[in-house]
């Protein structure tokens, strides 16, 4: 058994801990609400920009660079992740799922390229071999449509110089705190969306050409939206991680507490053995 001063030492930095994760879970849970309200109110925006475009393309015929689809031998796939840890398994699951489906690319031989939202994603992926395009931090705190956008566009100039031939987005879905599920879609090409829905509308200016604004501002926007989520997911995983910590301190300082009542006494039990035995040593 420990001696007591090491346990108490023990009981003194696990009581420090405790502090520390309760008060993170307090921040990730006022954030949560904030980030979770973002990411809800960016999917219908997202829906009404490919109603918007089906709807166009319900009418004419629209082809664009965006759209060709080519003999894919070199891919960008645009990983979102956190900069922190500290969140549970969340960044663990994401890349699992994204580490899969990039080493079956690549032993079909096409060749992957990473874009990295998020530090722990170009760390990891650098690590296990991938080349790293781009790596953008700190998107928590100063994640904005003007930076996502920024980002896409280069994604964009990329595909249609012909440098990647797909581009793949790997992220994950928030669905509550404490449910975030690994997903994932094809940017590039932009493939139409379907609608069997039919409108009558005059266009200002004309269809084709706002179709050539609408498509780039979606696909920016889908992007946009996927940082969004996953900030989402970082501060809802970061709640239940903190939270779980907290718990399992508060079961630790019970356990040492416990062990240091029992050290003491024993040690007691201990002096007044040998108390005891002085006394009859003398009277003896």
């Amino acid at each position: 058994m420990a001696s007591l001063k090491i346990i108490k030492k023990r009981i003194t930095s696990v009581k420090s801990t405790q502090k520390i994760t309760r008060a993170m879970k307090l921040v990730s849970a006022a954030k949560l609400r904030r980030a979770s309200e973002k990411a809800h109110s960016s999917r219908p925006f997202e829906e009404e920009l490919k109603s918007m475009v089906s709807t166009i393309l319900n009418e004419i015929e629209w082809s664009s660079p965006l759209t060709m689809a080519r003999p894919v031998k070199k891919m960008a796939a645009i990983i979102c992740a956190t900069d922190r840890g500290l969140c549970g398994s969340l960044n663990a699951n994401n890349f699992k799922a994204a580490l899969r489906i990039l080493n079956q690319k690549r032993a079909s031989g096409i060749e992957v390229e990473v874009v990295a939202l998020g530090k722990k994603a170009g760390e990891f992926f650098r690590k296990n071999g991938f080349k790293i395009k781009s790596v953008t931090t700190d998107l928590a705190r100063k994640a904005s449509h003007t930076l996502i956008s920024s980002v896409a566009s280069e994604v964009r100039k990329e595909f249609l110089s012909g440098n990647f031939d797909q581009v793949d987005v790997f992220y994950c879905r928030f669905q509550s705190a404490l449910v975030q599920k690994p997903s994932t879609f094809t940017l590039l090409p932009f493939v139409p969306p379907k609608s069997e829905e039919k409108k009558s509308f005059i266009y200002e200016p004309e269809a084709p050409e706002l179709l050539n604004q609408l498509v780039p501002m979606l696909l920016d926007f889908q992007l946009y939206r996927v940082v969004l989520e996953m900030i989402a997911c970082e501060h809802g995983a970061r709640m239940a991680a903190m939270e779980s910590a907290t718990k399992n301190s508060k079961d630790m300082i019970e356990r040492l507490t416990l062990q240091r009542n029992r050290a003491r006494q024993a040690a007691i039990t201990k002096e007044l053995m040998e108390i005891i035995g002085g006394a009859e040593a003398i009277s003896a």
